[in-house]
């Protein structure tokens, strides 16, 4: 939904009940001569304390789009996500798709100019998994790319691309793809 990673929630039936278990009103934390409504006030019904309330963040952003604003950000990154997996099976010397995404999580190798001629083997998936470290490098030392990369219980490490953000284009799709062919064609 393009909120911050610590952004969470939690509901409670009973009302007041966060306030009832955390409210220390703590005079030295909380100052009671405000000359505004109290309620705007989190620190006592929060478990952070004097931490910033955040969900706040997600609240103004639903506050701001509505749920028709955040239907209509989910379908665009889902359709990008779509786009790269598109892109990626056009291009099957150049990227293996692992899996069909459920969500905006496309995961997938980078083939390397010397191993697109290799049969799809454990051996192969071996050596692309020693070339996403590499190259993930090679992308934070030219600054044009962050695409982060894991293992799972069945394959070595892989990238796994995560579409999240508003902002990304088709054409910062092709860009990513074209990028990581150009600083790994050689591995």
């Amino acid at each position: 939904m393009g909120a911050l990673l610590q952004c969470s929630t939690i509901h409670f039936k009973e009302n007041g009940l966060l306030l009832s278990c955390n409210a220390m009103s703590a005079d030295y934390l909380f100052m009671q001569d405000k000359l505004y409504d109290i309620r705007y006030d989190t620190g006592d019904k929060v478990i952070q304390c004097g931490r910033h309330n955040d969900i706040f963040k997600l609240w103004l952003q639903w506050r701001a789009k509505g749920d028709e604003g955040f239907e209509k950000h989910m379908d665009k990154l889902m359709e990008l996500s779509e786009y790269m997996v598109k892109r990626i099976k056009e291009q099957p010397d150049k990227f293996y798709l692992i899996l069909e995404p459920e969500m905006v999580n496309v995961s997938f190798w980078y083939i390397p100019t010397r191993l697109r001629k290799m049969q799809h083997t454990s051996m192969r998936e071996s050596e692309l998994g020693k070339i996403c470290p590499i190259l993930k490098a090679r992308m934070m030392e030219a600054g044009t790319l962050m695409v982060g990369y894991q293992p799972d219980d069945r394959r070595p490490n892989f990238f796994r691309n995560i579409i999240s953000s508003a902002a990304v284009t088709e054409a910062d799709v092709d860009f990513l793809l074209g990028e990581m062919d150009r600083l790994g064609h050689d591995l």
